[in-house]
């Protein structure tokens, strides 16, 4: 029997959803890492069902179920979808903040994240060809080349899953 599929926020409660929402937005809009130690919780803009109390412990839980994955300065250097360092994925969203994706996976699945339509340009991992991948009301409406097809896999296959794709 097949293992369900777990969305990534089915994983958190309402103020961990909150928080990582907000640190995804932080990136996109700063274009860097959001530093846990330099920015915390007061750059995190309309929070409303955490606190700052609540804050340190909230992103223990979201690195420790792999919501976000920080290096050893504390800066959140990717957290589902959102890659704070340069990948061949890059997203266009609907409200035109730009942002790249941890993998072309995540960033179709942005449109969802985000709620918002997408544009996507990307790169074959396997053979460097330029993708191009349009998302609208979470339909894909518009792909490049015409025979595209995309590859997955669980990410409780392997341990550390950021930045792998």
């Amino acid at each position: 029997m097949q293992e369900k599929i777990q969305n990534i926020h089915q994983k958190f409660n309402a103020p961990q959803n909150e928080i990582r929402l907000a640190i995804m937005n932080f990136i996109v809009d700063n274009h860097r890492p959001f530093s846990l130690k330099e920015d915390g919780y007061t750059a995190l803009k309309g929070i409303t069902l955490s606190s700052a109390e609540d804050f340190s412990s909230i992103t223990e839980v979201l690195c420790e179920k792999d919501g976000m994955v920080t290096d050893e300065e504390g800066n959140v250097n990717f957290i589902y979808p959102v890659s704070a360092l340069p990948t061949n994925h890059h997203v266009t969203l609907a409200d035109g903040r730009e942002f790249c994706a941890m993998c072309a996976i995540d960033a179709i699945g942005s449109a969802f994240t985000f709620h918002q339509d997408t544009e996507i340009h990307s790169k074959c991992s396997s053979c460097g060809a330029d993708v191009f991948v349009r998302v609208k009301d979470g339909k894909i409406v518009e792909h490049s080349p015409a025979d595209l097809h995309a590859l997955t896999f669980t990410l409780g296959e392997i341990a550390n899953w950021a930045g792998s794709c």
